[in-house]
C-alpha cells in the first residue's frame, strides 16, 4: 500500500505543474504557492493520525487515508480550463489529508512489526517503497498523459491537455482505491 500511495503522490507532483503552468498560464511562483496546499494539510493531519493509530491500530486510518486520497484525485480529475484555482487548492488539500492520514499509521505498522535489531532494514524497505512508488507514479502518469495528449492533439481537440491530465488523475484515483483495499487487509495490531 505504501508503494501505491507514493505512486499517487508523485502522479500529483508530475501532473499539476502541467495543469497550472501550461494549462492555466500561472507563473512558477504562483504554481508553487498553490501546490503548498497539499504538504500543509499533510503536516497537520500526519501527527493527529499517528496519535489515533497508536490507540486504534493502523488498519482503519491507513485505509481511510487511501480512500480520502482517491476522493482528492477524483476532485483533481475534474479540473478544466475555467475551474477556479480554489478547486485546485481544495483537491490538493483533500489529497494532503489522505496522504497525512495514511502515512503515520503505515510507518508505525511497518516499524512496529519488526524486531528492534531489524528496524534499520525496515526503514530501508520504506525508503525503497518511496523510491519505487515515485518511479512508477511518474512513469505511469507520464505514459498516460503523453498518450492521451497525443491522441487528443492528433484528433484536433482543443482540450487535449486537460483530457490527458484528467485521465491520469482518474487512473491514480483507481490506484489509491487498490491501495485502500490492500491497507484494509493488514492485521489489527497497532
Amino acid at each position: 500500500s505504501a508503494i501505491l500511495n507514493y505512486m499517487c503522490v508523485y502522479s500529483i507532483v508530475f501532473l499539476l505543474p502541467f495543469y497550472l503552468i501550461q494549462g492555466r498560464s500561472l507563473n512558477p511562483a504562483q504554481a508553487g504557492l498553490l501546490l503548498t496546499a497539499q504538504p500543509l494539510t499533510m503536516a497537520i493531519a500526519a501527527p493527529l493520525s499517528g496519535a489515533l493509530s497508536d490507540r486504534i491500530g493502523s488498519r482503519l486510518p491507513g485505509t481511510l487515508g487511501m480512500v480520502i486520497l482517491a476522493i482528492g484525485l477524483v476532485v483533481l480529475s475534474q479540473l478544466g480550463s475555467q475551474s477556479p484555482l480554489s478547486s485546485v487548492a481544495v483537491g490538493l488539500s483533500i489529497c494532503g489529508l489522505g496522504i497525512g492520514i495514511f502515512g503515520s499509521p503505515n510507518s508505525s505498522a511497518l516499524m512496529g512489526a519488526a524486531p528492534r535489531p531489524r528496524q534499520g532494514v525496515v526503514a530501508g524497505i520504506m525508503a525503497t517503497a518511496r523510491n519505487v512508488g515515485m518511479v512508477l507514479g511518474v512513469g505511469l502518469a507520464g505514459a498516460i498523459f503523453t498518450t492521451v495528449l497525443a491522441i487528443g492533439q492528433n484528433s484536433g481537440s482543443t482540450n487535449a491537455l486537460f483530457d490527458a491530465i484528467n485521465t491520469s488523475f482518474l487512473v491514480a484515483a483507481g490506484i489509491a482505491l487498490v491501495g485502500a483495499f490492500i491497507s484494509s487487509l493488514r492485521g489489527t495490531q497497532p
